[in-house]
């Protein structure tokens, strides 16, 4: 069998059971303005998992962050952020709680306050071992004359000698 004969033949098998594997609509276009979307990201992980207690802890100190925000208190906003914490922006990653905080400040507060307010919808958290967890979800701000502004976020937690703090954020 000649070389391209056998690329032929390797295609005619190959691409029907990848096309077999892909999961169902990969296909078909995805509606992405479904407001109703499930949660991110819960397939079950082998391995470590998260205690019931933990999972509650990381919920509790995400939503902190929204509660913080609303009552303008911008240091209490980064304060579950790890002081080595990375945010990722549009030309790269910022390192650092204070410069997050700093750029926070100038990009959504006037005169002391937020913009507008802060919620978060279809929250997911997903063990990534013992001390690590993923946390997917969309945020919402809105009020304050403005247009609603909405984006998904991917968040890393670590649980170290301070409990839970936010390693890593990626939100857009």
């Amino acid at each position: 069998m000649d070389h391209l004969s056998t690329g032929r033949l390797a295609r005619a098998l190959v691409l029907p059971l990848l096309v077999a594997l892909l999961p169902a609509g990969s296909l078909a276009g995805q509606d992405s303005a479904r407001t109703t979307l499930p949660p991110l990201l819960t397939a079950p992980v082998p391995g470590p998992r998260l205690t019931r207690a933990d999972e509650t802890e990381v919920r509790r100190k995400l939503q902190s962050t929204a509660d913080a925000w609303n009552r303008a208190d911008l240091a209490g906003h980064v304060a579950p952020y790890a002081d080595s914490a990375a945010f990722m922006t549009g030309r790269g990653p910022m390192i650092g709680r204070d410069k997050i905080e700093a750029s926070l400040r100038r990009g959504f507060w006037r005169e002391g306050k937020p913009l507008q307010t802060l919620r978060y919808e279809h929250v997911s958290v997903r063990a990534l071992g013992r001390d690590h967890a993923l946390v997917t979800g969309r945020f919402i701000l809105t009020g304050g004359g403005r247009d609603d502004a909405t984006g998904w976020f991917t968040l890393v937690w670590e649980r170290g000698p301070k409990g839970w703090r936010e390693i890593h954020d990626h939100s857009s």
